[in-house]
């Protein structure tokens, strides 16, 4: 009974997700009424206890909010803030337009259309770690590559595929998916990056380079050719001083070198790393506008971009940490663990299992951050009673999430290039399912050989 209830409870929230609700009220609200099903059904004793419980049923169901935020609120949370805020002042001061035009430069200068196309992906691959974000890489890149890509002679619908695809796997120090999962890890943030996604990153960024060289060429040649206005209508971003290109990879500098890759007698952080780059990135804009009142006025974007961030996916970490405690409260672990020793999997078949799940519910609702907000925190129990590897697992999951954003046409990156293309969402999409599939593909075998 309490399976159907669960399943009953899921189907509903994709639904919702699905319709493009406000993804937070629904997973906190049905996770408290999942807490209250499994109370009076007597799956569980009480919804808070101890020394937590207020003593009143329904005010221990709205403190659950209250203890979920102010657990998260003080590590991961304000990682992810502190990311954003860094993120939306690199945009402010123009270092990430500098960075991008720095590099775009010489692959202009080869004048061969789709060798060029290939390389920008790699390109824009590697920013990609800098650049947390995918539609503020894509929109970024917008304004940078797509016009060059255009004048070489790619479609505008080719051009914008190598674009939006550009974020295909959330890795980096500064990803929120990263720093979930390294956190559920208990992992320092450095291993997991340089340990378990770089080598894979490197694997899927070349197949997929490879594929979209191919597959733009052949689609270009063999649709009709448009009308391509000139990129009036793409807004120009601020393009910082030469210098500013290195202020992007600064947190990536702090984050290696001083860890076991570097200096590891120095402790280092993912929010210190970012503050301190941040505060160099204040010293260089001072000594730009020679102006205290200017500078210290445009910390305000700093913060604002962690607002922001927190009203996103702060927030949705709370929701989906609510919404897992309802799920575990109806007994579902037990449930999951019972059918996956009948099924006998090993870790390769676990990892199918989950990252599928993780491709599919990010595809329906346009979020690679949702399910893996929801999903992620009961992986750690289910891995440990079937004695399987939780990173690879896990590894597999973010992957299939991060993947099944490009081959959604109501995601925002999606939405977003297709919109600034002048194209529609669903024609970007048959652009960028056969790359993203064999991306897919590329990421399942690595894992199984790597690890």
């Amino acid at each position: 009974m309490n399976i159907v209830i669960c399943l009953v409870i899921i189907a509903i929230t994709g639904f919702l997700l699905m319709k493009r609700y406000q993804p937070q009220p629904i997973l906190i609200g049905l996770g408290i009424l999942m807490m209250f099903i499994a109370y009076e059904a007597s799956w569980i004793d009480a919804i808070l206890v101890g020394d937590q419980s207020t003593g009143v049923l329904i005010f221990d169901a709205m403190d659950i909010v209250r203890i979920t935020t102010s657990n998260n609120i003080v590590n991961l949370g304000l990682m992810i803030m502190t990311c954003a805020g860094y993120a939306k002042y690199m945009e402010h001061i123009g270092a990430g337009t500098r960075l991008a035009h720095t590099f775009i430069r010489p692959l202009y200068r080869l004048n061969r259309p789709y060798i060029v196309l290939a390389l920008m992906f790699l390109l824009n691959m590697g920013l990609s770690i800098c650049v947390p974000n995918p539609l503020s890489l894509a929109l970024l890149m917008m304004v940078t590559m797509y016009p060059v890509l255009l004048r070489l002679g790619v479609s505008p619908v080719g051009a914008a595929a190598v674009i939006a695809t550009g974020h295909l796997m959330d890795v980096g120090p500064g990803a929120v998916s990263t720093l979930l999962i390294a956190k559920t890890l208990n992992m320092p943030v450095p291993n997991y990056f340089v340990g378990y996604q770089l080598r894979l990153y490197f694997l899927v960024a070349i197949v997929t380079a490879i594929a979209h060289f191919f597959w733009q060429k052949y689609r270009d040649r063999v649709e009709e050719p448009k009308v391509i206005d000139a990129c009036e209508s793409i807004p120009e971003a601020p393009i910082g001083p030469k210098p500013y290109m290195i202020f992007p990879l600064l947190p990536l500098c702090f984050i290696l070198g001083f860890s076991q890759y570097g200096f590891p007698g120095v402790k280092m952080n993912v929010t210190l790393a970012m503050m301190l780059a941040f505060g160099i990135a204040l010293l260089a804009e001072l000594i730009r506008h020679r102006n205290l009142r200017t500078v210290l006025k445009s910390t305000t974007i700093f913060f604002e971009g962690m607002g922001n961030q927190f009203s996103y996916a702060v927030t949705l970490i709370i929701g989906g940490q609510i919404f897992a405690q309802g799920l575990v409260s109806l007994g579902i672990i037990e449930s999951l663990l019972g059918a996956l020793q009948t099924l006998s999997l090993n870790s390769i078949g676990l990892t199918s299992v989950l990252g599928g799940g993780m491709l599919g519910l990010s595809m329906v609702t346009g979020s690679n951050v949702a399910p893996l907000f929801t999903l992620v925190p009961l992986v750690p129990n289910i891995v440990a009673h079937l004695g399987l590897d939780p990173i690879t697992t896990m590894l597999g999951m973010q992957n299939g999430a991060s993947l099944g954003l490009f081959l959604s046409p109501i995601s925002p990156v999606m939405v977003g290039v297709a919109g600034v293309a002048h194209i529609k969402s669903v024609d970007l999409l048959k652009r960028t399912a056969v790359p993203v599939l064999v991306a897919l593909l590329t990421s399942c075998v690595g894992i199984c050989l790597l690890y």
